[in-house]
C-alpha cells in the first residue's frame, strides 16, 4: 500500500505552529521567526519526511525554482562535446542546488516553448545564440550570458578576459624562443570571445615586430589533429602552435604522437581553457580560465535577479582574469 503524503497541516501540528508559519518558513520568509521556532519546524519536517510539492509551491511563490541553461542552438552538439561547459554545468548545478534551485538543459526551441518552466536563463555566447537574444530578452525573465555577444542586449554578462589570454599566450611562447608561431581559432565573428583572444595575440605579436599567421576552423579535436598532419606533410610545421581552445590542442597533441614528434622540441603546443583534469593529465600548457568561479558568480547573480521582488538590479558585466599554466608541451 502506497504511503500517504505528509501534509503541511500535519507538520504544523507536530511543530506546534500554524500552517501559515510553515508556509512562510518553506518560502524563506523566516527572518522574524525565533531560532526555537525554526528549529522545531526543521525537526518536524525531517521527522515526518515532508516533501514540498513543487507545483503548489510555484503557485504560492510565482517561481519554479528552475534555471534554463542554453549552450547552443543544438542540444546534442552543444552539451556533450564541450567539456569546458560540461564542467560549468556541473558546478552551477551544485551551486543552485544549495540555493534551492535546479537547472535544466535546453536548446532555444525548447526555451521558447517552455518558458513557463524556468525563472531565468543562462546562455553561452556564440554566433548561434546571438541570433536569438532579442527574442530572449522579451521573455521577461533574467538572462545572463557567459561570454559576450557582438551586440549588447541588456543581459548580464560574465566573461573571462579573452584579450588577456591571447597576449599571455604569445608572450609566453616568445619568451621560450618560439618565434615562428601559428594560431588556430574560429572564423571571425563565430565566437566573439575567440576574436578577443586573437586580437590579444595579434597585438602581442605586433609589439614584437611579428605578423600573425592564422588557420581557422571549427576548433574541434579533429581540426587540431588534421591541421598538424597537413602541416607536417607539407613541411610547414611552425615552432609553436597556439590553439585558442584546449579541445583543439588535444587533437594537435594526438597528431604529434602519431607522427612521432617530440614535445616541445619538434612542436610546442599551447591551449586555452585548462579543462579540469584532462589538460593537467595530458600535461598541456594552457591559459587557465576560471570556470568554477564563473559558475559560482552566475548562480549568485541569477538568484539575486530572480529574488529582487520584481525590481530589476543594475546591469552587471564582470570580467575574470586568466592565468598561464606552464606544463610539458611548451
Amino acid at each position: 500500500m502506497a504511503k500517504k503524503r505528509v501534509t503541511l497541516v500535519q507538520v504544523a501540528k507536530d511543530a506546534g505552529v500554524s500552517p501559515a508559519t510553515i508556509s512562510h518558513f518553506l518560502n524563506g520568509n523566516f527572518q522574524k521567526m525565533s531560532l526555537e521556532t525554526k528549529e522545531k519546524i526543521s525537526l518536524s519536517i525531517m521527522k515526518l519526511g515532508y516533501q514540498v510539492n513543487p507545483i503548489a509551491k510555484s503557485l504560492i511563490t510565482g517561481r519554479m525554482h528552475t534555471i534554463g541553461l542554453v549552450l547552443s542552438d543544438n542540444t546534442s552538439d552543444g552539451y556533450f562535446e564541450d567539456l569546458y561547459f560540461l564542467h560549468f554545468a556541473q558546478v552551477i548545478k551544485q551551486q543552485l542546488k544549495a540555493l534551492g534551485y535546479k537547472i535544466i538543459l535546453l536548446d532555444f526551441e525548447e526555451i521558447f516553448m517552455n518558458i513557463q518552466m524556468v525563472d531565468g536563463i543562462i546562455v553561452k555566447a556564440t554566433i548561434d545564440t546571438e541570433k536569438f537574444m532579442p527574442k530572449l530578452m522579451d521573455l521577461n525573465v533574467p538572462v545572463i550570458t557567459v561570454g559576450r555577444h557582438n551586440s549588447s542586449y541588456g543581459a548580464h554578462v560574465l566573461r573571462v578576459n579573452d584579450y588577456q589570454s591571447g597576449q599571455i599566450g604569445v608572450n609566453h611562447l616568445l619568451s621560450r624562443g618560439y618565434h615562428n608561431l601559428l594560431v588556430l581559432t574560429y572564423p571571425h565573428g563565430h565566437v566573439p570571445g575567440f576574436d578577443d583572444r586573437l586580437n590579444g595575440a595579434s597585438e602581442a605579436l605586433q609589439q614584437n615586430g611579428k605578423l600573425t599567421t592564422v588557420i581557422t576552423g571549427d576548433m574541434t579535436e579533429n581540426f587540431g589533429y588534421d591541421t598538424v598532419i597537413k602541416l607536417a606533410k607539407t613541411n610547414q610545421l611552425p615552432q609553436a602552435l597556439f590553439c585558442l581552445s584546449d579541445i583543439c590542442a588535444i587533437g594537435a597533441l594526438k597528431a604529434c604522437k602519431d607522427l612521432g614528434l617530440s614535445l616541445p622540441e619538434d612542436l610546442a603546443v599551447l591551449g586555452v581553457d585548462d579543462m579540469p583534469t584532462i589538460s593537467e593529465l595530458l600535461s598541456l600548457s594552457t591559459i587557465r580560465h576560471p570556470i568554477s568561479e564563473l559558475a559560482v558568480a552566475a548562480s549568485k547573480l541569477m538568484i539575486e535577479s530572480i529574488e529582487s521582488d520584481g525590481q530589476p538590479i543594475a546591469h552587471v558585466e564582470e570580467v575574470f582574469p586568466t592565468e598561464l599554466m606552464v606544463r610539458r608541451t611548451s
